[in-house]
């Protein structure tokens, strides 16, 4: 049978997506960009211009139609995967090969199903059915605001998928899976009530699943409805079904039959027909357990006693009753449901009456001699064949339903059990399957539930991806809380449902009529594992609701109270309910033990209850204070990365733990949880967060004389912000260095390595007393000081333009501290030794220093840094020659999500595109560099960015110079392609364009350096210089201007070389650059600059490019 492609270039089943330039699939920008994609999909081949702008525009077309459609085209292509939208002769068109597109492959596995079908495989004509409908991936044409193409695209995907759905029901059916094909057909039937043809389908599908008097009754009601709504009658092939059904045995249901004779114990099964007692036909398809259900198949094939273990509301049940109607080569299949029976006695009974053994009473079981009667004519029920005995919900009776499993895998070889609980069974032939929650990723199983739901309740609901996306996760992927949640978009939109989540016990109830009791609330569920708990195991439960984010066991020690003696025992016992989960970590080794938020929220309302909040919160904040005191006194050295581990682990509850402590007024708290995660934050660079709390955390200790370990931490929370606050808030890092030097007047601090930082902290600002202090690190005999006074005077030397001084001292500090065994220190020290080779233009040195710094900073999890180093080896691979690596690395960086609010989004995606443009660049594809280094350069005017002043940063500087580096490429460029063709160039770059970003670029350079400090940063003033430089120097820019422009051009190009201008991108490479205006202006003016420049420190030459900078008047 011919293969079908494993996934399509265009989407358009939902969502209308793209392939992009990093081969994942992603929205075009646009309702018309997206419409413009369904019209090629719907055309199935090219479509005109004037047929495209008719579908697009409909009666409102532009007046420029050709021009406003080949704009839309170039927006689409910008986003999307190379050669995906050609141009033809008359138009536009797909190009994505045959099936290309999902509606085309979800056609292509329809015509496969059939060929199936036709040839007997029904087994084939299943999974390719099921494949194209996994296709769908939400509403097919809701995102294209009801415009005409959307609605034509809607009744396509509407034709297909029923077709679809009607071939799976007939292979469901055959190949002995009639649940599915009922669920199928009763979703079709909605469609086409009076469809004969999916009636007989119906009707065949319940006499395969042993319901013959159903099956009698579906074709009475059709012949009824036909007569009344039609005044027909059913038709020949239904007549002969219905005459066949009436024909076979009246006791031909697939049960149990203990015989016409009551008192004949010799029993056989009523016909040779397979056997299914207790399974129910499930209303909709399962959604996102595929895995599961192979996984339990698989126990199931080769264990007596398989126990599908999780909390209330996993689907525990509905997972059981699918396999049970998959296990179609199984002779019986008997489901007996426990939830009802109220004690140990009463498990027989169940099991007798789901059998049909109709003499039991419970009345009768009081007497031993029926009890015995009862429990053999069980098991020689369910001997007499091959049975899979499903018994669903023990937990509540769990020794009794464990007993008398083991007694019937014991007294019948023939019988395995799949038995579902919320705790194990704990008995020799188990094999445990622990079910989890369903994943919550954008379009994971856990949405794709919420969306069939909510839009079965509502069938016009708007459903945001991101926002059901964060819904589900809020809902702890939990099948049971996401189907509660859906049904209030009977009267909520996505959005309300979130907001009311803070109270979700209120907010979800309202489950189908039919479901259980303990099913139609989410706090039912919970509270029905809540009353098989001790008090004790109560109480522990509710204590650790404390925790917002998992536990260790000393944590759940701190809280239990002092009279919990069985701390672990009743850890155990709720991790055996399914109320806690225990994970742990292969690459770390810590074990955690966690909650999900549901059963969490339920523990908290248990604690405010018991009146027990104050004393939990102590005993939280006890284990926050000693834990991190000894995260503070490990996090360095060899102890450093397991230490990173634990405090990454703990993260969350650290962090709940600070916000009560701000909250409550408890400064002891406040300063040392806020110590440890400041510490913690700076050495991976994410120091927003630092800069989040650090106000909040002055305020808080204002007034607070701290004594002891207190002291320490209050220093080192005032070091941490003073340190970070310097650049983000003056005032804040004032405050801080105050109450610093207060603090250290008293008593030098403990810890030298505190005493050392803080001395730093306090000499900001002043010069003399800095640079001496930073010489006593580096001469100290502590390694680990040695190497950050060495790292520290680097960076001071980096910023001064004194590279090769900085190179030295940064490699001094990567051999201290390999001495000190310190990760952080060494992969700090490899990461500047690879900026610092960058900046020279040494892409080899920087790629061998990258990767050293890479492998330190992982074992960190230190995700900035990570990201500086993804784009530092990006754009150095693109110097080296490697596009290909380039390209790679900057789509997979691009396209990671970053906190727009964060301390570096703006310089994260500013230098993301500037290398995504250095590749166009490197390719030929001048326009496209020039978008991009557009696009760049943009987002520093994003509203975000200006309110935190990004548009000083001093990489809008260097981007700034590039983009005029690369717009004179550009015309270089077309100068050539004309004076080589002879052609004029028919839209060329605008000259006065590039002399806007010029201009731009010396206003930006002379406002940064009066309003920067003191301390210069001296390469990136030469970049500033070298851009506007290049820019002076350009041959047809300098014509009619004069010598004195010439040479002051000049004279900042030198400079800009003097001042050791950032050469990270490859526009930027002075050598180049110097070899274009060699040959416009001479060897000799440029070697006689260069001399001059050089006899100048980088201080006076910086100083005089500002000074020639600021006379040119342009």
């Amino acid at each position: 049978m011919e293969s079908a492609p494993a996934r399509p270039r265009v989407a358009v089943l939902g969502p209308v997506l793209v392939e992009d330039r990093s081969g994942a699939l992603a929205e075009p920008s646009g309702t018309r960009g997206k419409s413009l994609i369904v019209a090629l999909v719907l055309a199935r081949g090219g479509l005109s211009v004037p047929a495209l702008v008719e579908d697009l525009w409909d009666d409102a077309p532009p007046r420029q139609e050709r021009a406003a459609l080949q704009t839309l085209v170039s927006r689409v292509r910008t986003s999307s995967a190379d050669g995906i939208l050609e141009s033809t002769p008359s138009g536009y068109a797909l190009a994505v090969g045959r099936h290309g597109t999902d509606l085309d492959l979800a056609a292509h596995h329809l015509d496969l199903t059939r060929t199936a079908l036709a040839a007997d495989a029904a087994g084939d004509a299943l999974r390719e059915a099921n494949a194209g409908l996994a296709l769908w991936r939400g509403e097919p044409g809701l995102d294209l605001a009801g415009s005409r193409l959307g609605e034509e695209l809607a009744r396509t995907a509407d034709e297909l998928r029923t077709d679809l759905l009607a071939a799976r029901a007939r292979a469901a059916r055959l190949t002995g899976d009639p649940a599915t094909a009922l669920s199928d057909l009763q979703q079709l039937l909605r469609l086409r009530p009076l469809d004969e043809s999916l009636h007989a389908e119906r009707i065949r599908a319940l006499a395969d699943a042993g319901r013959r008097s159903d099956a009698l009754l579906a074709f009475a009601d059709l012949k009824d409805a036909l007569r009344d709504r039609l005044g027909t009658r059913p038709g020949a092939e239904l007549v002969a079904l219905n005459a066949r059904l009436l024909a076979e045995e009246d006791d031909d249901e697939g049960g149990y039959d203990e015989g016409k004779n009551k008192n004949d114990d010799d029993r056989e099964p009523a016909s040779p027909r397979r056997v299914r007692l207790g399974l129910r036909t499930a209303p909709n398809a399962l959604v996102g357990r595929e895995y599961d259900l192979e996984a339990v198949e698989d126990l199931v094939a080769t264990s007596r006693l398989t126990t599908i273990l999780g909390a209330g509301g996993l689907g525990k049940t509905r997972l059981a009753h699918e396999v049970g109607h998959r296990a179609i080569h199984t002779p019986a299949v008997v489901l007996v449901e426990l939830a009802s029976v109220r004690t140990g006695a009463d498990v027989e009974l169940a099991f007798a009456t789901t059998l049909g053994i109709r003499e039991a009473r419970a009345a009768r079981l009081a007497e031993p001699g029926a009890q015995l009667d009862l429990r053999s004519r069980i098991l020689g029920l369910l001997s007499e064949r091959e049975t899979l005995l499903i018994v669903d919900n023990c937990e509540h009776i769990i020794d009794a339903a464990a007993a008398y499993i083991e007694d019937i895998l014991s007294a019948t070889p023939t019988v395995g059990v799949l038995a579902t609980s919320r705790a194990p069974l704990a008995i020799g032939a188990e094999r445990v399957y622990a079910l989890g929650p369903l994943p919550s990723d954008d379009d994971g199983p856990a949405v794709e539930l919420f969306r069939e739901r909510a839009t079965a309740a509502r069938p016009g609901v708007v459903l945001p991806p991101e926002a059901v996306a964060r819904l589900c996760a809020r809902l702890d992927g939990l099948p049971l809380a996401i189907e509660l949640a859906a049904a209030r978009a009977r009267s909520l939109s996505v959005e309300e449902i979130e907001r009311r989540l803070g109270n979700r016990f209120a907010l979800l109830t309202g489950g189908e009529r039919t479901a259980p009791e303990r099913h139609r609330t989410l706090f039912a569920v919970i509270d029905w594992s809540w009353n098989l708990l001790t008090a004790s195991e109560q109480a522990l439960m509710r204590r650790l609701s404390a925790f917002p984010d998992g536990f260790s066991a000393d944590a759940a020690e701190a809280v239990a109270g002092a009279g919990a003696a069985s701390v672990l025992d009743d850890l155990d016992a709720l991790v055996a309910q399914s109320l806690v989960t225990v994970s742990e970590d292969p690459d770390t080794g810590i074990l955690r033990y966690r909650m999900l938020e549901t059963v969490r929220e339920f523990g908290d309302l248990e604690l405010t209850a018991a009146g027990e909040s104050d004393e939990v919160q102590a005993g939280v904040d006890a284990w926050a204070i000693a834990f991190a005191r000894e995260a503070m006194a490990r996090m360095h050295g060899r102890e450093q990365v397991p230490t990173f581990a634990r405090v990454t682990a703990e993260q969350d509850n650290l962090v709940a733990v600070l916000r009560s402590a701000l909250d409550g007024g408890r400064p002891a708290t406040t300063a040392t949880v806020f110590a440890v995660l400041a510490y913690y934050w700076s050495l991976r660079s994410t120091h927003t967060e630092v800069l989040s709390f650090g106000k909040a955390v002055l305020d808080a200790l204002s007034g607070w004389e701290p004594a002891g370990e207190d002291r320490e931490a209050a220093a080192a929370s005032y070091t941490l912000i003073g340190g970070t606050f310097l650049y983000a808030g003056l005032r804040t890092a004032v405050r801080a260095i105050s109450r610093l030097r207060r603090l250290r007047r008293d008593a030098p601090f403990a810890d030298p390595r505190l005493g050392a930082i803080a001395s730093l902290v306090l000499a900001a600002g002043h010069v003399e007393p800095g640079m001496r202090l930073l010489a006593e690190f580096r001469s100290s005999a502590d390694p680990e000081l040695a190497a950050m006074g060495a790292l520290l005077t680097a960076q001071l030397q980096e910023n001064a333009g004194e590279l090769d001084d900085a190179l030295a001292n940064a490699t001094r500090a990567h051999e201290k501290a390999i001495e000190a065994q310190d990760t952080w220190s060494r992969a700090s020290a490899a990461q500047s030794l690879a900026q610092l080779h960058s900046q020279l233009a040494h892409p080899r040195e920087a790629l061998a220093w990258a990767e050293s710094a890479y492998e330190g900073l992982t074992s960190l999890r230190a995700a900035g840094d990570l990201r500086q180093l993804d784009w530092l080896i990006a754009v150095n691979s693109i110097s080296a020659g490697d596009v290909e690596r380039g390209r790679v690395l900057l789509e997979d960086y691009l396209h990671e999500e970053v906190d727009r609010t964060g301390f570096d989004y703006v310089d994260y995606y500013g230098i993301g595109f500037a290398g995504m443009a250095e590749i166009a660049l490197a390719e030929g594809d001048y326009a496209r560099g020039i978008r991009l280094y557009d696009e760049a350069i943009g987002v520093y005017s994003d509203d975000t960015a200006v309110e935190r002043d990004a548009v000083a940063n001093p990489w809008l500087t260097i981007l700034g110079a590039a983009l005029i580096a690369a717009r004179l490429r550009t015309h270089d460029a077309e100068a050539r392609l004309a004076e080589t063709t002879g052609l004029a160039i028919e839209d060329p770059l605008s000259r006065e364009e590039t002399a806007e970003a010029a201009r731009r670029l010396r206003t930006r350079v002379l406002v940064n350096a009066r309003l920067s400090p003191p301390y210069l940063d001296k390469p990136v003033i030469g970049t500033g210089l070298l851009g506007f430089a290049i820019w002076m120097l350009d041959e047809e820019v300098a014509a009619g201007r004069g010598d004195e422009w010439v040479d002051a051009g000049l004279e900042l190009f030198a400079l800009a070389a003097r001042s050791n201008s950032r050469q990270d991108i490859e526009s930027l490479h002075r050598p180049r650059l110097a070899e274009r205006v060699r040959q416009t202006w001479g060897e000799d003016r440029v070697a006689a600059a260069l001399e001059a420049a050089g006899a100048l420190g980088r201080e006076a030459a910086a100083v005089r490019g500002l000074v020639v900078l600021g006379d040119v008047r342009v």
